[in-house]
């Protein structure tokens, strides 16, 4: 019984272990929210950017939007302790404001650069994205690139369908969705990860408790025997 449960003990050590090691990555998605804007409205999206790492800070966030997608208006809101810098990219045929002025370019990525710590480890940022008119689909992803202070990267580019769980998806939102609408997806594998930890330590306490108890056990009977061996070795009186 007693190797019996250590072999629990291990089982449940070993997955627990593994499952805090891989939960980090789940913990760590970028996720992306809209305010609601459907499609041809102007919305405000924001990102929001964690570190997970352990020993480094997230130092650069850079956001990219697809080809295939032509925003014709992205306004980015400041951040305290970050610089930001856009890109372009030409259009044509060119889109038209409100007034009838023609617009030749959009913005293709958004980069927000770290003047101070960055993000540091256990802490989060969000940036935002006054953008519009949104275009006449479901989602919008939005590819973002995460670089820490260790110059390593994280690139959140992988498509998410429905279902699927890819290990660094693109962030997006859905149009026209309530802002409590979240991509980013991965919410399960931090749950698993938490429950084979609690289930390894309920596992560890019953392993120590049945330790103890054979233990206890044990050392009966040879107390028991101990004492009779002294008696018969003591001198009879008379």
């Amino acid at each position: 019984m007693l190797r019996y449960l250590l072999r629990i003990v291990g089982a449940f050590s070993v997955s627990a272990v593994v499952a805090v090691l891989v939960s980090p990555s789940a913990a760590a998605h970028i996720d992306a929210y809209l305010d609601g804007a459907g499609p041809g409205e102007f919305g405000l999206i924001t990102l929001r950017v964690p570190t997970e790492s352990g020993t480094a800070a997230t130092t650069k966030v850079e956001v990219r939007i697809p080809d295939d997608v032509q925003l014709r208006t992205v306004l980015v809101q400041p951040v305290p302790g970050w610089q930001v810098a856009s890109t372009k990219r030409k259009i044509d045929p060119p889109l038209y404001k409100d007034d009838g002025t023609p617009v030749h370019e959009v913005v293709s990525s958004v980069t927000w650069t770290a003047t101070g710590p960055g993000i540091l480890p256990g802490q989060f940022v969000e940036f935002g994205l006054d953008a519009g008119p949104m275009p006449e689909s479901a989602t919008l992803a939005l590819p973002t690139v995460q670089t820490f202070s260790d110059g390593t990267a994280d690139e959140w580019t992988q498509p998410a369908p429905e279902g699927s769980d890819p290990e660094f998806p693109a962030p997006s939102v859905t149009i026209g969705a309530a802002p409590a609408a979240a991509s980013g997806g991965g919410d399960l594998l931090p749950v698993i990860a938490w429950t084979a930890l609690g289930l390894s330590v309920v596992a560890l306490a019953l392993g120590v408790f049945a330790i103890d108890r054979a233990a206890r056990r044990s050392a009966a009977p040879n107390a028991a025997t101990s004492e009779a061996s002294s008696a018969a070795s003591e001198p009879s009186t008379t």
